[in-house]
């Protein structure tokens, strides 16, 4: 590394903070861009950009930080009109798109629902939407729920997939616990494509336990790093951006789901991450 850039990532580092401590309201408007990495902003935006988005992730992955530490600093980089800029763009991709091959979970979901055993499915952190309202179309016998946790989104959800009348979406927070998110939560099928990424340790831990007598199956679908390996490792490593990479099924096993599974999917655009899909039964 050269000494000047040495100095222009020391000096990139500090902007970042000031903008973060100091600076609010251009706080917001840079990570207004957060979903896109900050792609469509001008170079000095961008060189902010990059210098704020690497001052949260030291605080979201310092060892000391609590799950609702993480939980506010994600808020301020996904919520609201980010969180309908993704679902937005995930919506203009369509379902199924060029990658869903490669992701072996979907396989999964309709052997599933062919074979009439799952009548209730519940997806969460589900985004635009788009995946779960292809698999309700589909199967207008069985009731789905798709759920997220920001208000903003879930309300734009109801409203763009209002015409199908087995799909409801709701607010559910994973990282706590509450009686009503219990009842949604109950189900013969749950799923995650991504999101659980987004989850520290300690949370997707927990969430993992608490679902076990409410979920009869449990699929995921997540990014992963390539050199990751989620079967030898056994501790969560930061992806940054607030994501990780999570031993997906140490996790569950530590949480008593049985008969748990792994397939790994590769799609040559994305040369240094690949796709994790793991399924899980309950045992109750």
């Amino acid at each position: 590394m050269t000494r000047l850039t040495h100095w222009n990532q020391e000096m990139q580092s500090l902007a970042g903070k000031f903008v973060f401590r100091c600076l609010p309201p251009y706080r917001s408007r840079l990570l207004a861009h957060w979903t896109s990495g900050g792609m469509k902003l001008g170079p000095f935006e961008k060189w902010l950009f990059t210098g704020l988005s690497n001052a949260l992730d030291r605080r979201y992955y310092a060892p000391t930080a609590t799950t609702a530490e993480r939980e506010s600093i994600k808020e301020l980089c996904m919520a609201g009109s980010s969180a309908i800029g993704w679902a937005k763009h995930y919506l203009s991709l369509g379902f199924p798109d060029k990658h869903t091959p490669a992701l072996a979970m979907f396989a999964e979901i309709e052997k599933a629902l062919a074979s009439g055993v799952v009548r209730t499915v519940h997806q969460v952190g589900c985004c635009s939407g788009r995946e779960i309202a292809w698999f309700a179309q589909r199967y207008p016998g069985v009731r789905f729920v798709g759920s997220d946790c920001d208000e903003t989104l879930v309300r734009f959800l109801r409203e763009h997939w209002k015409q199908l009348p087995n799909l409801k979406f709701e607010l559910v927070r994973l990282e706590k616990e509450s009686p009503r998110d219990a009842a949604l939560l109950k189900c013969d099928l749950l799923y995650a494509s991504g999101g659980f990424h987004y989850m520290d340790t300690a949370s997707l831990q927990r969430f993992f336990e608490r679902v076990k007598p409410l979920a009869a199956r449990l699929y995921l679908s997540q990014p992963m790093n390539r050199p990751y390996s989620p079967i030898t490792e056994s501790v969560s490593q930061g992806r940054g951006m607030l994501s990780w990479n999570h031993p997906y099924p140490a996790l569950l096993i530590r949480a008593g789901w049985t008969n748990v599974r792994v397939a790994e999917g590769f799609v040559e655009e994305w040369p240094h991450f690949k796709n994790v899909a793991v399924f899980a039964d309950s045992p109750s």
